[in-house]
């Protein structure tokens, strides 16, 4: 009987030491969940999500910043896809304008920027035409 009352004593620790451990470990899994919950608000308090805005109109000053933008650009509002407003990381505005070409082009108020190329604007490559030769025969 001694052996299996010192086996029992010994079970009787090793559950108690596991017990501790576990205690242990979830009083450290609450401080990283405390931790995680602080840094997930910080980070909606800098990066927060704006609703899919493709139903909004644009109002007058948005449309006058893109209406700049494409002429920073040289892009005609029939080659204009998609535009919007929203602000950037700093807080300006900007517009962010998408051409049939398939350019996405960002302006600031007061940019310079150089204009893009037609291809870029309208999606349509030039042919390259043979020259005309009028009254040459072979």
């Amino acid at each position: 009987m001694g052996d299996t009352e010192k086996e029992l004593r010994e079970k009787e620790k090793a559950l108690a030491d596991r017990e501790k451990a576990l205690a242990a470990q979830e009083e450290e899994n609450k401080k990283v969940k405390e931790a995680l919950a602080q840094k997930e608000a910080q980070l909606a308090e800098l990066l927060p999500i704006d609703p899919f805005e493709e139903e909004r109109e644009l109002t007058k000053e948005e449309k006058k910043l893109v209406a700049e933008a494409c002429e920073a650009y040289g892009i005609a509002e029939k080659y204009v896809m998609k535009a919007r407003v929203g602000k950037n990381i700093d807080g300006e505005e900007m517009a962010v304008v998408c051409t049939v070409g398939g350019a996405k082009v960002k302006y600031r108020k007061g940019d310079r920027v150089t204009p893009l190329s037609a291809v870029r604007i309208n999606g349509i490559i030039p042919k390259k035409m043979k020259p005309v030769t009028v009254g040459k025969t072979k």
